[in-house]
């Protein structure tokens, strides 16, 4: 495999970075949009209609189980390395992803996020992620979206784009190399990694299966 990342020991940093399939209840966040939240609150998020660069030597893989109550952070259960994915914990527990972002030349988010739509959306960028150039991060943009219906329910998913690759900006930590496993291929070999903070749980929740 071309693509090796270790996440290391650092835990995730907000503001983070969530999308939003049908929007917020208070209609502060659009349908189909991406936005920051934090402990004080939630904003609208367009960086990556321009594009956003992602950190993914320092992103995570796991599971996630949310109560959905604003204000309580999920449980994660995070990989000890994203080349191999541990068994389900729970019945209540949905895969997800932490990625460092740079949002800007001078500003970095996290997507920490787990669900249908925002797994979906990881999965289907990880072949073009796996073509890194050496030392380079990859610029990701939103290009559309997706409806995607379940038998409890339906999503709309983002549909990303590597853009260019580029050098890591000021406001991204360094990270090393190690692989990537989605759940649905064999585990490549990596080195282990700790377990990371975890970030405020979103103020609305997506209905949708995983």
């Amino acid at each position: 495999m071309a693509f090796d990342i270790d996440t290391g020991s650092q835990g995730s940093q907000g503001p983070w970075i969530a999308w939003s399939a049908r929007g917020t209840l208070d209609g502060v966040i659009e349908p189909k949009s991406f936005y920051l939240r934090d402990e004080g609150g939630k904003k609208p998020l367009d960086a990556f209609n321009k594009g956003v660069v992602m950190d993914i030597y320092g992103m995570k893989t796991g599971w996630q189980k949310s109560e959905g109550i604003a204000g309580q952070a999920p449980d994660w259960k995070w990989n000890a390395t994203v080349s191999q994915m541990m068994p389900q914990p729970g019945e209540d527990f949905k895969k997800g992803f932490s990625i460092p972002c740079a949002i800007s030349k001078t500003e970095m988010a996290t997507w920490e996020q787990a669900g249908a739509a925002a797994w979906n959306a990881f999965t289907n960028l990880v072949p073009a992620l796996q073509q890194a150039p050496e030392g380079k991060l990859p610029v990701v943009k939103l290009t559309g979206t997706q409806l995607e219906q379940f038998k409890r329910g339906s999503t709309v998913t983002p549909i990303l784009e590597v853009t260019k690759w580029v050098d890591r900006p000021d406001c991204l930590k360094e990270g090393v190399q190690a692989g990537i496993d989605t759940g649905d291929q064999a585990p490549a070999q990596a080195q282990p990694a700790q377990q990371a903070q975890a970030a405020p749980a979103p103020e609305t929740a997506e209905v949708d299966e995983f």
